[in-house]
């Protein structure tokens, strides 16, 4: 979301993909004022009563009594306005609700929780009379549970000292990583919900998609299902960007036309079958979605830069594989593949056990029309330039700093991804329109001619 940082303190909340053309309006709803206070802070709400194991029981027990009574605590200490015993109080919150879902989950053993809001702490009393730099470390518990469900599933975020430079401007050691190896994601029309672009003319990809399959012998409603479905309220910003972005890591740009039964498919109709073939597919999320909920702006940086540099890392690095981004942290969600991205590291000369990045990703942008131009990164690519913060604990492990949290700055803090997702399997069988559902494998049959199918 929209976060310009606030010297403040919250309380932590229990608690469709589209796109467009970003316009003022959208790029300045949720910004807020740096130096604003939080009148009427949420309320923490009731937890609900741990559930254990057996062996658990009294250490849950413990844990929910220690969580009731911070809570009460950091209660009182909003209204005193003691911001350095405030934070605090935040870190042993979270740590506390930590150690209770590691209960939950039936793991007694809790060290690493216990190890790492030790370093944190460290980080809190060494940044004593900097607010924005103790608040930076002192997360709103969704927060916390957005980072820990990246580094639980793909494992925690080291860096190498070696790797990092003393003077910020120094580019020698500067890394690139990049999934282009395994094909450069294409760039296709995004097709608002409310067009009928898909449908409407006589030469539109799914009435090219219906005759295809009578020419089989068969009978194909595509164009019926989509007259009687489209919204032509929807919002501007509303689209297909989702499915495009899923489409174009999935499958390989076509290079040319394909004639196949009697019916002639342009290179932007075998784009706009791919998007509609990936339509409604099920990525794997991290993140949260913002909601434009005025409960948390200016509160939450979610993604952390620390978990969206781990993603990076581990798929577009290592793995090889473009990954998906909301771009933009407003209520609209922009999503663009992502393939590519250069990074720096330095010291951070002001404050401690920090670390200052500087990240220039490349990504694919949707088009403004239909078209058969084939990509061209001269044209198709956005490449945004993101600065953050990552704090490490001081204790090497294995020659290592390990990251323990990060914040997003300067342009970035309102320009950042807010969530990514995870291409889900190549094989879609959840589309909206069910004559596209139906005739599944033939499409994947027809997307395999043309050539798009990845091996």
């Amino acid at each position: 979301m929209h976060c310009c940082q606030k010297l403040v303190f919250m309380l932590p909340l229990l608690t469709s993909f589209a796109c467009g053309d970003r316009g003022k309006e959208t790029e300045n709803r949720d910004r807020v004022d740096p130096n604003a206070s939080v009148s009427n802070p949420a309320d923490v709400g009731q937890l609900n009563p741990a559930v254990c194991k057996a062996e658990l029981q009294a250490q849950c027990a413990d844990i929910q009594s220690r969580i009731e009574a911070k809570q009460e605590e950091i209660k009182s200490l909003v209204e005193s306005g003691n911001l350095p015993v405030l934070y605090a109080a935040q870190l042993d919150l979270n740590e506390l609700l930590e150690i209770r879902d590691s209960y939950q989950k039936g793991n007694g053993d809790v060290s690493a929780i216990t190890q790492r809001y030790a370093a944190l702490r460290d980080i809190l009393a060494s940044n004593a009379g900097r607010p924005q730099a103790m608040a930076a470390v002192a997360y709103h518990q969704d927060e916390v549970t957005a980072v820990r469900e990246v580094f639980n599933d793909i494992g925690e975020l080291y860096i190498d000292p070696a790797t990092v430079v003393d003077d910020p401007h120094d580019k020698s050691k500067s890394i690139t990583w990049s999934a282009q190896e395994s094909g450069t994601p294409w760039a296709a029309y995004w097709y608002p919900k409310r067009g009928r672009d898909l449908f409407d003319a006589d030469n539109a990809p799914l009435r090219k998609l219906d005759r295809w399959i009578e020419n089989q012998g068969l009978q194909s409603f595509s164009v019926s299902w989509e007259q009687n479905h489209f919204d032509a309220n929807a919002a501007e910003w509303e689209g297909l960007c989702d499915a495009w972005s899923i489409a174009a890591v999935s499958t390989l740009e076509p290079k040319q036309s394909l004639v196949s039964n009697d019916v002639e498919f342009t290179t932007s109709d075998l784009k706009a079958l791919a998007i509609k073939y990936y339509e409604g597919s099920k990525p794997k999320i991290y993140g949260r979605r913002y909601q434009g909920l005025a409960a948390t702006d200016g509160l939450i940086q979610d993604l952390r830069p620390e978990a969206f540099h781990r993603l990076m890392e581990e798929y577009v690095g290592k793995r090889k594989q473009s990954i998906i981004v909301d771009e933009d942290p407003g209520v609209e969600v922009w999503s663009k593949p992502i393939f590519r991205m250069a990074f720096s590291i330095s010291k951070d000369p002001t404050v401690p056990q920090a670390l200052l990045v500087k990240a220039y990703p490349w990504m694919i942008r949707q088009r403004a029309a239909v078209d058969d131009v084939p990509t061209s990164l001269t044209k198709d690519l956005a490449a945004p330039a993101y600065e953050y913060r990552l704090y490490y604990d001081a204790k090497l492990v294995d020659g290592r700093w390990r990251i323990i949290a990060g914040e997003w700055l300067n342009s970035s803090l309102n320009y950042h991804p807010d969530m990514v997702y995870l291409p889900p399997e190549r094989e879609n069988q959840q589309q909206p329109n069910p004559e596209i559902r139906k005739y599944n494998a033939e499409i994947r049959k027809l997307l395999d001619q043309a050539g798009m199918l990845k091996p």
